[in-house]
C-alpha cells in the first residue's frame, strides 16, 4: 500500500512540474526578461539621480582637460570640472580638492553637457545642478560624509514638479518637452534650499515661467515659506553668521 501511495505522490509532483513549465508562465524572479505587453503603471524611486552615481567619492585620476574651477564659501574646498574630450559636452567630471593640500582630491560626479555645484553656507550639504541636455536640468542633493566626501541623498527635480502639480490642482498641467529644476540659493542656516522649476514645449506656446519652492532638509518636504531666506540678511559687522 505504501509503495502505491509513494508512486501516486511522485506522479502528482511530476504532473505539477510539467504544467508549470509548459504554461508559458515565468516563475523565476530577478531574471532579465522581456516585459509583457501592457503597461499598468510606472514611477520613479525617491532617489532619482541622473548621471554616474555608482562609486561616488572614489579617489582616481581626473580627466586631462580642466574646464572650470571655483571655491566653496569658506574657500577650503576647490571645485574643478574636467573632461577627457575636446568636445566638453560629454564625459565630464566634478572633482573636489582640498585648498590646503591640493594632493587630496575626490571625484564627486560624472555628467554630460554642464553641471554646477552650490554649497550650503556650512558646507555640510551641496546641491548639484546637472544640465544634461537642452531639454532638461536635474537638481541633486548631496550630504557631507567627511572632508571631501559627499554622498548623494535625493534627486529634487521629481519632488519639485510633484509639489508644483499639487499646488496647482485647478489647472491641467501638461507634459513639457523641456523640463528644468535647479537649485538657486541656500538659506543662511543651511537648512533649506530654494529651487526653480520651469519648462516649455517645442511645437506649442505653452510654457511655465520660473516657479520657486523650498526644500526643507529637516522635514524632507517642499514648502512655499520663503521667510527663512529673509532671516539673518543684515550683517552690521559685514560678516554672515557662520558655520
Amino acid at each position: 500500500m505504501s509503495k502505491t501511495v509513494d508512486v501516486f505522490y511522485i506522479c502528482v509532483v511530476i504532473t505539477i512540474y510539467v504544467l508549470l513549465h509548459s504554461s508559458g508562465v515565468n516563475h523565476s524572479y530577478g531574471d532579465n526578461t522581456t516585459p509583457t505587453q501592457y503597461l499598468l503603471t510606472e514611477y520613479k524611486s525617491p532617489l532619482h539621480v541622473p548621471g554616474k552615481i555608482v562609486g561616488y567619492g572614489i579617489n582616481k585620476t581626473p580627466p586631462q582637460y580642466l574646464l572650470k574651477e571655483y571655491k566653496s564659501p569658506s574657500g577650503d574646498i576647490i571645485v574643478k570640472h574636467f573632461t577627457d574630450d575636446d568636445n566638453w559636452t560629454v564625459n565630464s567630471e566634478v572633482w573636489l580638492y582640498s585648498a590646503k593640500n591640493p594632493s587630496k582630491k575626490l571625484w564627486l560626479y560624472s555628467y554630460e553637457r554642464d553641471a554646477e555645484v552650490l554649497f550650503s553656507p556650512n558646507e555640510k550639504w551641496l546641491a548639484l545642478n546637472h544640465r544634461y541636455g537642452c531639454d532638461g536640468t536635474d537638481a541633486i542633493l548631496f550630504k557631507q560624509v567627511k572632508g571631501l566626501k559627499y554622498e548623494p541623498i535625493i534627486g529634487l527635480s521629481d519632488l519639485a514638479w510633484a509639489f508644483f502639480i499639487k499646488t496647482h490642482r485647478k489647472y491641467k498641467i501638461p507634459h513639457f518637452d523641456h523640463c528644468y529644476t535647479e537649485a538657486v540659493r541656500w538659506s543662511s542656516d543651511s537648512k533649506s534650499v530654494m529651487l526653480q522649476t520651469y519648462g516649455h514645449d517645442d511645437m506649442s506656446p505653452k510654457k511655465l515661467d520660473p516657479w520657486y519652492c523650498i526644500y526643507d532638509l529637516k522635514t524632507k518636504k517642499m514648502t512655499l515659506d520663503f521667510s527663512v531666506f529673509n532671516r539673518d540678511t543684515y550683517h552690521p559687522n559685514g560678516e554672515a553668521k557662520g558655520r
